[in-house]
């Protein structure tokens, strides 16, 4: 019997490659069944990981940064808790690495469009820089000098170096119904977390630096069923504080978009609206904070001021509905309320504010260090005011600024906040429809801010800074990138205006 050998009858050449192709299965076979599975799904994060690196990277150098953008404003607040290493004392965190992948593209893609930011505001960030300058100067003088050293990176110059690339280099109005939607989603997943920590009475996401905090009777055992204790959620943020702000800012940051948006939000994203300003009121409110409520009623009737026929009713009406929320807050958990109303947490404040002002005094100029307000006051006896005593902390951003930096820091910042608002100021002086959105959203932003600074130290918080920075530096975009600003004479043009659309030969003239 005749036996064709087609094999034997094929090239040399043709039998090695066979042959080594056979090896390859073979050895691929035997990897695969020895090599314990974890180690190919070690193997293939790895890979997934280098693929993300490279894709974001080409992304970047780029340009196309919106991607990156849209994505941190989606993720932020999670990255917190699932994107920081190591868990205590992190050096990788997604807001250092979103800022870098920032700073990589503002140097290297040449062909970025970019807007020169005009003079207005260009001067509020000097006098911001020089903040800056003597905030670091008074970094040694603290004595945890590394901790001063994170909170002056990541509360006060990261989201400066943010709202600066947002006004030179992201171009807002193509981007304003994803970030629309991004806003709402993250409004949406913030504040379930937060409704979640409630019902279950534990932090959902525990973070190394923050810790619950609960109104009530908490004195008395938590088992105990006749106990009132209320958590004040922190979500996937590290304070309850930031878990407000970022709530309240936003819900102004929502109205805007809702606003520029108009009509052309389909149905399913008008409904994605509802969802999202409903729960970002709720995080706003579930905190249980006294000067976010007042912000936001001070916010409600300034907006009402603003109105006129139907809606300022409709405004009026949520404040009533404030006022029915906090009645039956009262008849619910009766204890919780007192706790929250006690008078005695203003008389702290009060105290607090004679502490500050002594460790001012002792040192004028430069201040104790900055935050390094805990430790300085240690080592004073504590103030006090009708049976209360002091806080040990600023619970003021201009008390916390003057005893930290001294005048040297003091007069920088607060000059720097009075020049934002006459920056935007000089926009409402347009006198538009656009121009006068954008400045009371900027004006519901500011009020928040500095209302809650006189009760509360947010100019140290990163999370909630880097967030109103973001908001302020898109909605201030949007106001000089529109045809109400070109009136104003304010708006300078790069000199490659094809970088810019919208923009023609004829707007300039």
């Amino acid at each position: 019997m005749l036996v064709n050998n087609n094999f034997s009858s094929a090239p040399p050449a043709y039998q090695r490659r066979s042959t080594v192709v056979l090896a390859v299965v073979v050895s691929i076979t035997i990897v695969m069944v020895c090599v314990p599975g974890r180690w190919w799904a070690a193997a293939g994060l790895s890979l997934i990981a280098v693929a993300f690196s490279f894709s974001l990277l080409s992304v970047v150098l780029a340009g196309r940064t919106q991607v990156v953008i849209l994505g941190w404003v989606l993720m932020f607040p999670l990255g917190y808790y699932y994107l920081s290493f190591p868990r205590e004392h992190s050096l990788v965190t997604l807001d250092r690495v979103f800022l870098g992948l920032l700073f990589i593209t503002a140097c290297f893609a040449s062909h970025l469009a970019s807007r020169k930011i005009p003079e207005a505001l260009r001067r509020s960030a000097v006098y911001w820089a020089v903040f800056l300058v003597f905030a670091a100067v008074a970094i040694p003088r603290a004595r945890t000098p590394m901790n001063s050293l994170r909170v002056w990176l990541e509360a006060l110059l990261f989201p400066a170096l943010l709202a600066w690339y947002i006004v030179r280099h992201f171009e807002v109005r193509k981007h304003l119904a994803a970030m629309h939607s991004a806003t709402c989603v993250m409004a949406i997943y913030v504040a379930a977390l937060g409704l979640g920590e409630v019902i279950l009475q534990q932090d959902l996401l525990p973070i190394p630096t923050g810790g619950l905090i609960v109104a009530g009777d908490y004195g008395r055992d938590p088992r105990d069923a006749a106990t009132q204790i209320l958590i004040r959620p922190n979500g996937p943020f590290s304070t309850v504080n930031s878990f407000a702000i970022v709530g309240i800012v936003s819900l102004c940051f929502l109205l805007f978009l809702k606003h520029t948006l108009g009509q052309r939000m389909p149905a399913w994203q008008r409904v994605l609206h509802r969802l999202g300003v409903a729960a970002a009121l709720a995080e706003t409110v579930m905190p249980l904070f006294k000067s976010v409520l007042i912000s936001l009623l001070a916010i409600l009737l300034v907006d009402a001021y603003y109105e006129a026929g139907r809606r300022r009713f409709r405004r009026l009406g949520v404040l009533f509905s404030f006022g029915f929320v906090f009645l039956s807050l009262r008849m619910l958990l009766p204890v919780v309320f007192e706790e929250r109303a006690d008078p005695l947490t203003f008389y702290a404040r009060i105290a607090q504010e004679k502490q500050t002002l002594a460790l001012f005094m002792e040192h004028p100029m430069n201040g104790v260090g900055l935050n390094n307000f805990y430790e300085a006051a240690q080592s004073h006896e504590s103030a006090a005011y009708k049976d209360a005593d002091a806080l040990d902390t600023p619970h003021n951003n201009f008390g916390a600024v003057l005893a930290e930096t001294g005048l040297t820091g003091f007069f920088p910042f607060v000059a720097s906040q009075i020049l934002i608002v006459v920056a935007f100021w000089r926009i409402r002086r347009a006198d538009s429809s656009e121009s006068n959105l954008v400045w009371k959203t900027f004006l519901f932003l500011f009020m928040a801010f500095s209302i809650n600074g006189l009760s509360l130290t947010i100019i140290y918080f990163g999370d909630a800074n880097l967030w109103y920075m973001f908001v302020i530096g898109v909605i201030y975009k949007f106001a000089i990138t529109g045809r109400d600003h070109l009136a104003t004479g304010e708006l300078t043009f790069p000199s490659r205006p094809w970088l810019n659309p919208g923009i023609t030969e004829r707007d300039k003239e």
